[in-house]
């Protein structure tokens, strides 16, 4: 699989599949709306009310004056070639927001698209699909009796959400049920997690930061806090597939894991500085490996780069993404609001990573089977279809250990081997019915532990450190 198609996965985990540039954008300034009142008759003013005159005179139908005014203030915007500076409508506004801040008002759910339907990758702790009894793996079939069948992931995802008290009605199917079920939820604030740990090994910790929201300063500190006291010889933080996020939470982090010094500053496009960020922190007493890759950016850079600088940890994985600008978010009267870039940041050492990202101390890739995790298991197969999706699940299941050659062909070896998997987890036998596929799925995760050589690798490096190995 190529990691392209990991990277769709990714945005879906998200709650955006349609915002690439968003995604790598999420460390922003915020500004009040602007008036325009005032604005000088410049040539470039006076010529575009000279091609609407003409138009508004001459073209042979009536103008859709809102559709013309918003499609020459997104030409002028695409004129920059700046995928970070746009205009985002109400709707997509009301997205970012709810993505950048990780605090939102729905049922609390993480959803994905999953061959034309909607997923149910998550439930998130005492919210109502957790009070509800909804599970991952759940099919949503319907919101407030719309079909959800090939909708899209972000439509899907707007409908769930709403005002906080208000009701939406679902209906769902749960794999391994015939009958389908429909539930009404309350909607409630929803604050979505971004820092997971677990030991990996007897003194050695991994905590993983998905994104810099709402809290996730604090909460890192509180889980490092706690895991020394329970003794801690190494610590892995991993910062693969992170987009970024709230500058002041990302700061919040670096004032904890950053000794002493700076941790970024902000300078203008004449490369005047405009802010620094300092931490006064102790050096950990134990040693720190950072995990990044290509979907490493922004706010996440920051915070790998000044590590970097520091000397204070290595970073292990591939180049990061490069996102190295700084966004202002500007209300607009149609409810709206535009996003341009108005800074650059740069590490302690004054490296400019934009476009170039950070380059690990230790380069170390991932097997193709390692993104098997992310990617949807196919259904509505039989014996004798044939094509990528065939293949798709013929590699799915050779990397749980059947085999089988990757033909394409749903054949007789294919057959066998979902068989012998569906006996041996106690499944249904002979239908790829949503129960085998989670099944596929949730030991597809397991074995990704297994393979993910950037993780084993930073994990040697504390051991080589703390003279283990």
């Amino acid at each position: 699989m190529k990691k392209r198609g990991f990277f769709a996965v990714l945005l879906t985990l998200l709650l955006l599949s349609n915002m690439a540039t968003y995604f790598y954008t999420r460390f922003l300034f915020y500004s009040p709306a602007a008036g325009v009142a005032g604005l000088e008759q410049t040539n470039g003013v006076r010529f575009l009310g000279e091609v609407h005159s003409i138009l508004d005179r001459g073209y042979y139908q009536v103008l859709d004056e809102e559709r013309l005014f918003h499609g020459a203030v997104k030409g002028m915007l695409s004129s920059l070639g700046d995928p970070y500076t746009a205009y985002l409508p109400p709707e997509l506004l009301e997205d970012m927001l709810a993505e950048t801040t990780g605090l939102f008002s729905g049922i609390g759910v993480e959803i994905a698209e999953d061959e034309g339907e909607i997923l149910i990758l998550r439930v998130l702790d005492s919210t109502p699909a957790y009070f509800a009894g909804l599970l991952q793996g759940d099919r949503i079939l319907e919101v407030e009796g719309v079909s959800m069948a090939d909708v899209p992931l972000e439509g899907a995802a707007r409908m769930l959400r709403g005002p906080e008290g208000t009701t939406v009605s679902i209906t769902l199917r749960r794999p391994g049920e015939d009958e389908l079920f429909s539930v009404a939820l309350m909607r409630e604030q929803i604050e979505r997690d971004t820092v997971f740990s677990k030991r990996v090994g007897e003194n050695f910790a991994y905590v993983e930061i998905t994104s810099f929201d709402r809290d996730t300063g604090t909460d890192f500190r509180n889980t490092v806090t706690s895991l020394e006291r329970e003794g801690l010889e190494g610590l892995i933080v991993d910062l693969r597939n992170n987009p970024g996020g709230l500058l002041d939470e990302a700061i919040e982090v670096g004032r904890f894991i950053v000794p002493r010094g700076e941790i970024t500053r902000v300078v203008d496009r004449d490369g005047n500085v405009l802010d620094r960020y300092y931490s006064e922190a102790k050096p950990l007493d134990y040693p720190l490996v950072v995990l990044v890759n290509e979907y490493t950016a922004s706010a996440a850079e920051i915070i790998g780069g000044a590590l970097q600088d520091s000397k204070r940890a290595l970073l292990v994985g591939k180049p990061t993404f490069g996102k190295a600008s700084v966004q202002s978010l500007q209300n607009l009267s149609d409810g709206g609001a535009l996003r341009y870039t108005i800074a650059r940041y740069l590490t302690p050492a004054g490296r400019d990573l934009h476009k170039e990202g950070l380059k690990p101390d230790y380069e170390v890739g991932l097997p193709d089977e390692y993104y098997l995790k992310n990617q949807p298991v196919p259904r509505d197969l039989e014996p004798g279809d044939m094509g990528e999706k065939v293949m798709l699940l013929q590699g799915m299941l050779q990397c749980l250990g059947y085999q089988i050659k990757l033909t394409g062909v749903f054949d007789e070896p294919l057959l066998g081997a979902l068989k012998d998997f569906q006996d041996k987890n106690n499944l249904p036998i002979g239908v790829l019915d949503d129960l085998t596929r989670e099944t596929i799925r949730h030991c597809l995760r397991e074995k990704a532990d297994m393979l993910d050589e950037q993780l084993c690798f930073a994990l040697d490096l504390l051991k080589e450190q703390a003279g283990l190995v």
